[in-house]
């Protein structure tokens, strides 16, 4: 099982819409998938078309069973482990109870409706706290979708900061997902230029800003099932392939 985090410290970069449209893409590919959604605004399930539910609180708190928590999406191989503003208290419980930073890995290393799942994909909140980390430390690959603005850059060099932070005995395997790309635009030209200088091949293709994505959350679909002969749905499945074929 492989454990994707995806992660910025800044809002509005599309954190959710790469962790909701990577999810499916990879359940396409006939891959067992749970897509665990830590951000209290609790989005992924809207994504989906699905209603919000405490499901990561009733895991952390409640300490219910994964298999009680997890929901179908009507998707094949696809499952997803629901959030909402509970999630917000979960967090500040774990943190009054001095949870260990591998409360996150330890719950969620059961099997899904007797399936073994190939991936987990953790999509997380803009702010540290408790839960971000947990999911840092969890990961073998982390994600950083990064709109190509001075902000979304600054909450890139924030999640780095906060991934050193992080106890692990060996860093995650990361990847930088440039997105809201626009060519005609100087400063995503000047901005993208910037990433692939600093970090080189750790910086994948970008997602150009799409009508289509933002289209897709107030349908309840992913860009694979709303438009997928975009060029959107072309780029996120050229992020698929990445991930089923890269070391990361």
């Amino acid at each position: 099982m492989r454990i994707i985090t995806v992660a910025n410290q800044k809002g509005g970069v599309g954190k959710t819409t790469t962790a909701v449209t990577l999810a499916h893409g990879l359940a396409l590919k006939h891959h067992n998938v749970l897509l665990v959604d830590l951000d209290p605004q609790g989005q992924c399930a809207p994504h989906l078309g699905m209603e919000q539910e405490p499901g990561v609180f009733d895991l952390l708190v409640a300490e219910l069973p994964l298999r009680d928590v997890v929901r179908t999406t009507g998707r094949p191989n696809l499952w997803l482990l629901p959030g909402n503003k509970r999630t917000k208290t979960a967090e500040t419980l774990m943190v009054i109870e001095n949870r260990g930073v591998d409360t996150l890995q330890t719950v969620l290393g059961e099997k899904v409706n007797g399936s073994r799942l190939h991936y987990l994909i953790l999509d997380t909140a803009p702010s540290v706290g408790g839960i971000q980390e947990n999911a840092l430390y969890a990961c073998d690959l982390l994600l950083i979708p990064t709109s190509l603005d001075h902000l979304g850059l600054k909450g890139l060099t924030e999640i780095l900061k906060t991934l050193r932070a992080v106890n692990r005995s060996s860093p995650p395997a990361m990847w930088i997902l440039p997105t809201f790309y626009d060519e005609v635009t100087r400063e995503s030209r000047v901005n993208l230029a910037h990433l692939r200088e600093t970090f080189g091949d750790l910086v994948l293709p970008p997602i150009h800003r799409a009508t289509v994505l933002r289209e897709c959350p107030a349908l309840g679909r992913t860009i694979f099932e709303h438009a997928p002969e975009s060029r959107a749905a072309e780029e996120y499945a050229t992020l698929v392939w990445e991930v089923l074929n890269g070391e990361g």
